[in-house]
């Protein structure tokens, strides 16, 4: 191996909290869904807390899905680099028995 160095225990943790994002911010959606705007007597406070709920669900999708393409990008990142530090070794091996 070379001297190409990255922390495979932090990247683990970083993809696996950005798989979790849905999971972490499923329960306050559903619980946002399930309020009944009506409850709270005044029209317009009905229809802000209407918009409320759909502009969070909104962006607790973009979260999931912006948070599911980091993690395959970690992925990938990953991938190449383990390439890149075995090619990288293979090149200094053989640099090395020409000198």
């Amino acid at each position: 191996m070379s001297d190409l160095y990255i922390d495979s225990d932090m990247l683990d943790r970083v993809r696996r909290n950005l798989r979790n994002i849905e999971d972490l911010l499923g329960k306050p959606i559903r619980a946002m869904a399930d309020i009944d705007a009506k409850a709270m007597g005044a029209i317009e406070l009905e229809h802000r807390m209407d918009e409320f709920g759909g502009e969070w669900a909104y962006g607790i999708s973009q979260m999931k899905k912006f948070a599911k393409g980091a993690a395959k990008t970690l992925d990938a990142i990953e991938k190449q680099f383990d390439k890149l530090d075995v090619d990288l070794a293979a090149e200094l091996s053989k640099a090395a028995k020409e000198k």
